[in-house]
């Protein structure tokens, strides 16, 4: 067996604080702004297709009665999609529903 120098440098700390994850990941996470609303699954339903049930207004009391219930409870987000011509080329983007339009289409059922 030969001896093998080994040579320990330490992390600065602001290195070691950092998140090592990449520039295209943190792209990838988004932060909603979007209108949510928030529904319990129907219970009984065996099919593949999405419920709807009762409505919350917020995502705190639809956990509370979906743990009572016993179901799952579902987070509905709204989105508009909106047509960029960059470049000479259509991009797609998707823009989130504020409150003030989301109301114009949707009325409060509970809570």
């Amino acid at each position: 067996m030969t001896a093998e120098a080994t040579a320990v440098v330490e992390m600065p700390v602001e290195a070691a604080s950092k998140s090592r994850r990449s520039k295209r990941a943190a792209e990838g996470r988004e932060t909603s702004s979007a209108q949510a609303f928030f529904y319990l699954a129907e219970r009984g339903q065996d099919s593949p297709d999405l419920v709807l049930g009762e409505r919350f207004e917020s995502e705190g009391h639809a956990m509370i009665e979906a743990l009572k219930r016993d179901v799952p409870f579902y987070k509905v987000e709204m989105w508009k999609s909106r047509a960029v011509v960059k470049d000479g080329a259509v991009e797609i983007k998707k823009e989130p529903m504020t409150a003030e339009v989301a109301a114009n289409g949707f009325r409060k059922t509970n809570r």
